[in-house]
């Protein structure tokens, strides 16, 4: 027998989807994480031809860790919402931006 009580899919939604913004306007991209408590949330920056590299970490609400933040900053305003902004894109800015979640196993 096999039972999936309590069991709930997870999801992770980034708006917008796509986005081409001119150099020197601001950028904002949320992502939201939903039926997860507590995810480690992470957002990505992938150059043509490059890796991805980390920008920002969230282990938990208002606390948010910089990888390599430069031009931009993010914030953790609620549990599954992660934000990234930048006031004024530079033309080294322009690239892939990726949003990504993990759970922390005890």
């Amino acid at each position: 027998m096999h039972s999936s009580a309590g069991v709930r899919a997870q999801t992770i939604h980034q708006w917008p989807s796509t986005k081409v913004q001119l150099m020197g306007s601001p950028l904002s991209l949320e992502c939201t994480v939903k039926g997860t408590s507590n995810p480690n949330l992470y957002w990505y920056r992938q150059t043509e031809g490059g890796g991805l590299q980390m920008l920002f970490y969230s282990t938990v609400i208002g606390q948010v860790d910089s990888q390599a933040s430069e031009n931009f900053e993010a914030s953790r305003p609620q549990d599954g919402h992660f934000v990234l902004r930048s006031k004024k894109l530079l033309l080294s800015d322009s690239g892939f931006y990726l949003c990504a979640w993990s759970i922390t196993l005890s």
